[in-house]
């Protein structure tokens, strides 16, 4: 239905967490994954050849980069003790390669911008992307051509394996899969077809705990890249392009050596010391033990995007559920929800920050006048915006509930939005979930976990003063 609003209330769809291979739409598609089929040209195949001396290179893996489903075992799997993830994001990542180097593979420009997520941050996971792309690049002597270049990390453990062991185990598994797939070998295809993408053969490396590299030929143009295991970190760094004036594709050399010099310099990055890493950025203002004071543990994250285009965005969401003591077998529920911060600073001009904040509130005026919004699959009804003061410049709060009409048994989904005007910035806290209940179901005095306007409005002030405050 034209004008119903996307699942979720007044703060929009949550934005998944991105993780690689996963095959969501995220603000960030660190790797292109997918194998496409072309129209093959012989000669561009011998640009899959490594040159004497120069990196070689990979692409991502075709595979589903999560670990598939594994059979119990009767037996535990020893593990070593655990191993401390050190800190990252994608601005990280980004901040790890020099101005210099990265503007001499993919310069600023109207046609291109950076991306860059961080798809989950727990004790036990994490994952980054950082990625900038030109799609008009003046590539010297006249050449205009598109370039691609992309990073991301993660580590995760498992029940059954730690970090380190686990980080193997993958990057030997993807190592398997990308030898199956060569069909270039020497500048000649060897699977005996005349189209469809290329691969070329894998290329030892010498960074970090163990790499290797492979270049491939698709609709895209011929791609780089590198996979690394550092310690812990799963790392992958590729480089790509086309020209649209001149020579059709880049060198091969150009490519694989673009693509390893950026993974030595990732490689270096991920080895530092976790320790002394720290998360830095607007996602950093509001830590763990500020989100616990003003609603309860347990707390993690955050998840971070952004987007550095003329208008930039910034989102942090962090997961909240209150750890419930139970027996086995008990039934039990709890408490939580999701938090989300979303900062865009909308520059200066007749369209900005001011005139963004008006259009929102006269939006949710507009929805409460109307008795909510929706269609056949779901409906939102919205409580009176409220203005509030001691916020920025102006604010306004808004709480919604989000229903499914064909199920009228399910419970609405509830939360409330703070929207704050702050410079050429706007600012909303959201959270969605329950605030009071929970519990051993059946046990004297159980309630099931409901949310409370009364319990939210005040935690989300409490974090949007803070975040204003730690705002530069």
């Amino acid at each position: 239905m034209p004008g119903a609003p996307p699942p979720g209330g007044p703060g929009g769809p949550w934005p998944p967490a991105p993780r690689r291979g996963s095959g969501g739409k995220g603000p960030l598609i660190a790797i292109v994954l997918g194998v496409v089929l072309v129209a093959g040209a012989a000669g561009g195949w011998m640009f899959l050849r490594d040159g004497d001396g120069a990196p070689g290179s990979s692409i991502g893996s075709v595979q589903d980069r999560r670990d598939p489903a594994r059979p119990p075992t009767t037996e535990p799997v020893k593990t070593d003790e655990p191993v401390k993830l050190r800190p990252i994001t994608g601005d990280q990542l980004c901040a790890a390669i020099p101005d210099g180097v990265r503007k001499t593979l993919v310069a600023d420009g109207r046609y291109g911008g950076r991306d860059v997520s961080t798809g989950a941050a727990t004790e036990t996971e994490k994952r980054a992307a950082c990625r900038w792309s030109n799609n008009k690049m003046d590539v010297g002597n006249g050449v205009i051509g598109h370039r691609t270049l992309s990073i991301s990390v993660e580590a995760q453990s498992t029940e059954r394996q730690n970090v380190v062991e686990r980080a193997k185990e993958r990057f030997d598994r993807d190592k398997e899969a990308h030898e199956r797939r060569v069909n270039v070998r020497d500048g000649k295809r060897v699977d005996g077809r005349t189209s469809g993408s290329a691969f070329g053969g894998l290329a030892e490396l010498k960074y970090g705990d163990a790499s290797y590299s492979q270049t491939s030929l698709g609709t895209s143009g011929i791609k780089a890249g590198v996979f690394v295991r550092q310690g812990p970190w799963l790392i992958e760094v590729s480089y790509s392009g086309s020209n649209r004036t001149g020579r059709k594709y880049p060198s091969g050399d150009e490519v694989r050596a673009a693509a390893g010099k950026v993974a030595e310099l990732i490689t270096a990055e991920m080895a530092k010391d976790a320790g002394k890493v720290k998360l830095d950025g607007p996602c950093a203002i509001l830590t763990v033990k500020d989100i616990e004071s003003a609603f309860f543990p347990t707390v993690s994250g955050p998840s971070v995007s952004g987007n550095d285009g003329r208008i930039q965005q910034t989102t942090c969401t962090w997961n909240l559920r209150e750890p419930v003591a139970h027996r086995p077998g008990e039934e039990y529920t709890a408490r939580g929800g999701e938090l989300r911060v979303h900062m865009v600073d909308w520059g200066d001009g007749d369209l900005g920050s001011k005139f963004q904040f008006d259009r929102d509130a006269k939006k949710y005026d507009r929805y409460r006048a109307k008795e909510g919004i929706g269609n056949d699959n779901i409906h939102i009804d919205y409580e009176p915006r409220r203005e509030l003061s001691g916020l920025g410049e102006r604010a306004f709060a808004v709480v919604s509930a989000t229903t499914r009409p064909g199920r009228p048994d399910e419970d609405p989904m509830q939360e409330i939005l703070i929207k704050v005007l702050v410079g050429d910035r706007t600012v909303e806290l959201v959270f969605r979930g329950t605030t009071t209940g929970g519990g051993i179901v059946g046990a004297g005095g159980y309630q099931k976990p409901i949310f409370e306007s009364s319990v939210a409005q005040p935690a989300v002030e409490r974090l949007a003063r803070a975040f204003l405050a730690g705002l530069k």
